[in-house]
């Protein structure tokens, strides 16, 4: 089915609607067909990005497609929404300075591995685009339906000077301004 939506605008045909959906509740009659569900989805995904929010995506010279990219790694990665904007912050940095984001996320969707958070070093070799520990900048295009306060975080980062980051067993996100920092931060918190 074609859907005409200003947001699609330049969306690559091959990649799917994920991302670009509304997680949320809604209501339908019982005889709604597929086309009108996620043409629902789509409208209030759309009515979220305010003309303010497309300005602010413009002018830091961003795609909405890397937005929302961007929004759905965030989403799977921390839940708070202050570490939301600090990861964001540190993400876009790691691609100005050409690193990958080496976001966990990214290899359980290429693997379709859940219930863990953690990835395998044959995960991290899968090789894929979607595969930010192989390939440098953003996946192809979203891993997961992000909710606003992600998008909010993709293009309102907080500015901090950390690079990376690890979520403990309790949920707990434990920052690093250097590998050594971030190092030891995993072997006090994860193993």
């Amino acid at each position: 089915a074609s859907y005409d939506y200003k947001m699609l605008d330049g969306l690559n045909k091959n990649l799917s609607l994920e991302g670009y959906l509304a997680p949320d509740t809604f209501r339908f009659f019982v005889d709604v067909t597929p086309k009108e569900i996620v043409q629902k989805l789509l409208s209030q995904r759309q009515n979220q990005i305010t003309d303010e929010m497309h300005k602010e995506i413009k002018s830091q010279g961003k795609s909405l497609h890397q937005i929302m990219t961007m929004a759905s790694v965030i989403e799977r990665e921390v839940r708070d929404t202050d570490d939301r904007k600090k990861v964001s912050d540190l993400f876009w940095r790691r691609i100005e300075a050409g690193w990958g984001l080496q976001a966990d996320s990214t290899v359980h969707y290429l693997t379709a591995k859940t219930g863990d958070v953690f990835t395998t070093s044959k995960d991290r070799d899968t090789d894929s685009p979607w595969n930010t520990y192989k390939y440098r900048g953003l996946p192809p295009g979203p891993i997961s339906m992000p909710s606003l306060d992600s998008i909010m975080a993709a293009i309102y980062p907080t500015p901090n000077d950390e690079w990376y980051f690890l979520t403990t067993f309790k949920g707990v996100v434990k920052y690093g301004k250097t590998l050594d920092e971030h190092n030891a931060n995993v072997q006090k918190y994860l193993r």
